[in-house]
């Protein structure tokens, strides 16, 4: 039988697989979740913007080998006029039936504040040796949450770096409504309602939705 080649983009198109299997990139070199960028090309898109209300995100990853991190970030480009503090808090969940289910590791908050000019860039975190499985579904985990809510009513956020997608694991959850767009790249939990803290433990129960673009995050292989 002939060898089929696949016409779908890798990383973007509702044929792939988001937990599948990322090659490890060489040591020193930063990995990022399958998916298309969005904003890759500065504050000026508005496609930069992540979602506005409190809440988790979780966005999938599974290394190919076994990997150790150093460091985890995310991509800052633009305060995009903001005036509360936007807190991103950035950690790691095992995975069970696909889904995030226990808290492995919370790495802290990275945040930008109005008052104290951040300068776009990566906004980047430590990461005491974190040892992930090759063949291991995790769930790189953000927790988006504000000082108030002005910037909220108004309907603007930092602008970020962004990954979109709508990939096929995704679509087993399934849809609210009929007006729902995408299946996605990240599970959502805590809309609206995200206090600073990780849960312990998460499962299918508490994932409200999926959603097609999520906040770009990244680790930096060290080992």
């Amino acid at each position: 039988m002939p060898y089929v080649y696949s016409t779908v983009v890798p990383g973007t198109g509702a044929g792939v697989d988001s937990s599948a299997a990322i090659p490890l990139a060489p040591v020193g070199r930063w990995m990022r979740p399958h998916g298309s960028d969005l904003g890759q090309s500065g504050a000026g898109l508005n496609l930069s913007r992540h979602i506005i209300p409190r809440h988790l995100q979780y966005v999938p990853f599974k290394p190919q080998y076994n990997m150790t991190v150093d460091q985890i970030g995310i991509q800052y480009y633009d305060l995009n006029s903001c005036v509360d503090t936007w807190y991103y808090k950035l950690g790691l969940y095992a995975s069970a039936d696909n889904y995030p289910s226990t808290l492995i590791a919370d790495y802290g908050v990275v945040s930008v504040d109005p008052a104290i000019p951040t300068t776009p860039g990566p906004l980047t975190l430590p990461v005491s040796s974190q040892v992930l499985t090759g063949g291991t579904l995790y769930f790189l985990a953000i927790g988006v949450n504000q000082s108030g809510g002005t910037d909220q009513s108004a309907g603007r956020t930092p602008k970020m770096g962004m990954l979109n997608g709508d990939f096929v694991n995704m679509r087993r959850r399934g849809q609210a409504n009929v007006a729902s767009g995408m299946d996605g790249v990240a599970w959502l939990e805590q809309i609206n309602s995200f206090g600073g803290t990780f849960p312990t433990s998460t499962s299918y129960a508490n994932v409200v939705a999926g959603t097609n673009w999520a906040i770009r995050p990244t680790i930096r292989r060290s080992a």
